[in-house]
């Protein structure tokens, strides 16, 4: 671990460094040309070099100047946390034997088989629907038979009415019996009887088959199998269609799972907390969840006294804590329902673009400020972070990159403005995209006080020597 002396004197070496020439060279700073020539830039500075391990051993970060509102902004802090719809624990459906098929913390997409169970339960709802599907058979060959009996008893029944009207008719003058039309009457009536029986057996077998509105998927059975092939698709979340579709070997998709697979409904993280192969579920168990890191809202805390600033839909920002992270995300707040009599806070909700890329540190705990735009505030002006500025002597400073070379930066007195605490409006000397060192500026600075070249140098490969070269 370096002393600050040491630290000091090695900031410092870098006004002095070996500039890349080789052995030999003696140390010199070349004047870094202005990338904003005709802008008001402050006084003229020499250019600083800062070759990339030198950058990465003083731990050199960098904020951009951007347009944004620094006056009438409110800062709170707040949190990400999970959308209810990006979190998803997976159940055990049934009672069984679960074959866990992914690790944890691993990224699945929509559709991986993350579990297989094996239960008894599924296999008694085949069973239930191979005995479904047989009563569907039946029901159709009942209604088909039932149907031609009516017209079989129909057609007879028409041939005894015309015999007992041909006795009527002639009975007399050929002679007939008594006896013969009281036999044709009594055919007759037992003919009547049966078409009703049969008739009466053709709308039971049609509302098994076809229901009321003589349609093959309202009939009873059919009614029935679909209500089993429903609670199929719930318990292994396939759809019906996929269930009823004919595998190679002719047989229903439904009948030729040995197992439930449960599948993910879409993509995200297997949490940490994953149930181990082999084990013995219990109905409803939870076997894993799935979380959707994209799938994040800001809670962030607001005070009530300033509830009458506050509405929903104002634009706002959420910034990281720490600047270096990477960029804020632009958003609308939504006032929570509810405030807390406690804390006299209330809940302000954030939520990032949809569909719109995140930035890497964004995750569910995460923690992060929320910029809110009050009513009435001021347009938006050029800023950079305050931690880019610092004190030296009665002036502030900051360093500049140079755009053409950005293994260099300038020194520049800062020229500065209104500011909320964390971003300050620069009036001059910077343009909109400009980059300023952030992290490592206090050794920066130091590199720049009187004698602070004199003790060492760092050459090309970073490294820090006493001495001049």
């Amino acid at each position: 671990m370096f002393h600050r002396p040491f630290l000091i004197v090695c900031a410092g070496a870098m006004l002095a460094g070996c500039g890349g020439s080789g052995p030999g060279t003696p140390p010199s700073v070349a004047p870094a040309a202005d990338p904003h020539a005709g802008h008001d830039h402050g006084p003229a500075t020499t250019g600083i070099p800062l070759p990339a391990l030198v950058q990465k051993n003083l731990g050199i970060t960098w904020a951009t100047a951007e347009y944004r509102v620094v006056k009438g902004v409110l800062r709170m802090p707040g949190r990400f946390e999970s959308e209810t719809t990006a979190r998803r624990p997976y159940l055990a459906p049934l009672s069984g034997r679960i074959e866990v098929q992914v690790k944890p913390y691993q990224r699945v997409e929509a559709g991986t088989v993350l579990y297989r169970l094996h239960a008894a339960d599924w296999q008694r709802l085949q069973q239930e629907l191979v005995d479904a599907t047989a009563t569907v058979d039946a029901a159709e060959e009942r209604l088909a038979a039932a149907k031609e009996r009516v017209v079989a008893v129909t057609e007879a029944l028409d041939l005894w009415k015309h015999r007992l009207a041909v006795l009527d008719r002639f009975g007399e003058s050929v002679g007939l019996r008594a006896t013969e039309r009281a036999e044709a009457v009594g055919r007759f009536s037992d003919l009547r009887i049966s078409l009703a029986e049969a008739k009466r057996d053709a709308a039971a077998a049609r509302r098994m088959a076809q229901g009321a509105d003589d349609h093959p998927e309202c009939g009873l059975a059919r009614l029935q199998q679909h209500l089993l092939l429903d609670r199929a698709s719930i318990l292994s979340g396939r759809s019906v269609a996929e269930l009823t579709a004919t595998t190679a070997h002719g047989v229903p998709a439904w009948a030729a799972l040995s197992a439930l697979e449960i599948r993910a409904a879409f993509a995200g993280v297997v949490e940490g907390e994953v149930l181990p192969s082999g084990t013995w579920a219990a109905e409803h168990a939870t076997i894993l969840t799935i979380t959707d890191p994209t799938g994040v809202r800001l809670r962030a805390a607001g005070l009530q006294a300033d509830l009458p600033r506050l509405r929903d839909g104002l634009p706002a920002r959420i910034v990281p804590a720490d600047p270096a992270l990477g960029d804020s995300i632009a958003t609308t707040v939504v006032l929570g329902p509810v405030a807390d009599p406690k804390d006299r806070s209330i809940d302000l909700i954030a939520r990032p673009t949809a569909g719109a890329a995140l930035p890497a540190w964004v995750r569910p705990g995460v923690t992060a400020n929320l910029e809110v735009v009050i009513s009435g505030s001021a347009d938006e002006e050029l800023a950079i972070p305050v931690a880019a500025t610092i004190r030296d002597g009665l002036k502030t400073i900051l360093f500049r990159r140079d755009p053409k070379q950005p293994d260099q930066v300038a020194k520049l007195e800062a020229d500065l403005g209104a500011s909320d605490g964390r971003w300050v409006v620069v009036q001059s000397g910077l343009k909109a995209g400009d980059q300023v060192v952030l992290g490592g500026i206090y050794p920066l600075k130091l590199a720049q006080q009187a004698g602070g070249a004199q003790a060492g140098h760092f050459d090309p490969d970073g490294t820090f020597h006493t001495g001049k070269h």
